[in-house]
Order: C-alpha cells, then structure tokens, then sequence
C-alpha cells in the first residue's frame, strides 16, 4: 500500500507541534511493516543542507506550479530521517520558503503577508510532483492547517489526474491552531472553477484550510482529547471522526488496520 505524508513538519527538520514528534515515528514504523512512504515538507531556510546532508533529486527538476497568472518552479531535494531508513522530499523554492520562519514573522509574531501563496505553493506542489515521480497513492494523509487545501485540490482541480483517481483522502487534526484564514483572492491560486462552492470552505465569511480538511476529506481523524474543542464544528459539518490516539507504536498498528479498512471499502 502506497502512502503519502503531508505536513509542514517532521522532526528533526521542522518542528512547530508535537505533530513533528509523531510523524518522525508512524512513518519509518508503518514502513517497516510493508507500506511504501512518501513525505513531502517545505524546504524552509532554516533546514541546513549541508547538516541534514540534502541533495538534489535531478530526475524531478523542472516543476512547476501554476500560481494564478504566474508559474513558480521548484527543486526537490531529499534527506533520510537520522537512524531510519526513511527518505524526506523537500519542496525548494526560493520565492515563499527561504526564509527561515515557518508561517509568522518571528518579529511580530503574526502570519506572513504571502501566505495564501505560501499554503497553496506548497499544497499544489506537493500533487505534482506525486505526478512527476509516477506515483498513484493509495492514501494521502494529511496534517493540520498547513494541508487541509490538498482534498480540496484532489477533489476539484486534480479530479481528473490518473495519480490520484483510487485515492483515498485522510484529514489528520492534531492541533485546531491555525495560521490564518483568507480572502477569495485563494481560488485564483488554487485554480477552482466557478461549479466549485467557495461556501463550503468557509469559517465566518473567510476560508478557512482546517474546515476545507474537514469537508473534502474523505476520512476524518482526531486524538480523543482533541474531541470536546472542536466538535461544534464537527457538528456544523455532520461529521463523525475517528478516534486514534496513543503512543507512536501503539498508533502505527491503529493505522495499518485502518488504513487497509478504508481501502477495502473504495
């Protein structure tokens, strides 16, 4: 089974949550039970190359990711996790992640100006170079706000891409923080068009990347002691998540059965 990890931190790398803890751990234990791993993270300015011993991946140089009226090319680059026998893809763009700050400016502490482009960048790039490696996944597992935009994109923009035709979706919320909401200026970069509802997407009149996780996934999952703060939007979008929680290994059990479940039910 083909897995795709999609988050905007893994330990040692970048780490904003303990989100970056538990994705260092469930993919080498999921691969080490058969499954076949991808991950792909922002190549931030503050991960060193020469630290974390990066490289450039020729064979998928050239992407490029439509931007409204623009084209932003990226490199991929790819680095083991330390004591795993598992490979990182980084998304090298020298535009939205040079800088060394993950999504606030560390002088104010607020959100960057740039990053409906940034989020969007990042999800749209993460599907083509799925498409460039000629990979099909059979799950994409998304994380938290930085990519809840990719079952929106899956659904809508990429629907008819042969790579993701059999996938199956899983919206992962560890933590309701949010790094901004944003204006309709976002579909221009996302690429919908006018059959996609805007609404469906939207907290108070804003889109919203965590309620676009929530909608357009096809499986929802949360911790147990994630439940009571956020389930008055679970129940705005009459959804039921999953309850999965516990230690690294006790997780990657918990997903290897539920991700062969959900498969088997396509």
């Amino acid at each position: 089974m083909k897995i795709l990890y999609a988050a905007a931190e893994i330990s040692p790398f970048a780490r904003l949550t303990n989100t970056a803890d538990l994705l260092r751990f469930l993919p080498a234990s999921l691969q080490d039970k058969g499954f076949e791993i991808r991950i792909l993270l922002p190549k931030y300015g503050s991960i060193s190359d020469r630290r974390n011993r990066l490289h450039e991946v020729i064979r998928l140089s050239g992407i490029q990711v439509t931007m409204d009226d623009k084209v932003e090319s990226m490199k991929i680059k790819v680095a083991s996790i330390p004591n795993a026998k598992l490979q990182v893809y980084f998304l090298d763009n020298d535009t939205y992640f040079k800088r060394k700050a993950l999504f606030n400016d560390p002088k104010t502490d607020q959100p960057f100006d740039d990053n409906v482009e940034r989020l969007v960048f990042y999800n749209k790039g993460i599907l083509e170079t799925v498409k460039k490696l000629g990979w099909a996944p059979d799950i994409i597992h998304c994380h938290d706000w930085a990519a809840g935009l990719i079952p929106v994109l899956v659904k809508s923009v990429y629907k008819d891409e042969d790579n993701f035709k059999n996938t199956r979706i899983v919206y992962n919320l560890h933590n309701p923080a949010s790094h901004g909401t944003f204006d309709d200026e976002i579909f221009r970069y996302l690429g919908t068009d006018e059959s996609f509802n805007k609404d469906s997407v939207k907290t108070d009149g804003r889109v919203d990347p965590i309620r676009a996780g929530l909608t357009y996934a096809d499986f929802v999952v949360t911790g147990n002691d994630m439940r009571d703060e956020i389930q008055n939007q679970y129940a705005d979008l009459n959804l039921s998540p999953e309850k999965i929680q516990g230690s690294p290994s006790d997780i990657s059990a918990k997903f290897a059965d539920y991700y062969k479940r959900i498969t088997e039910e396509a």
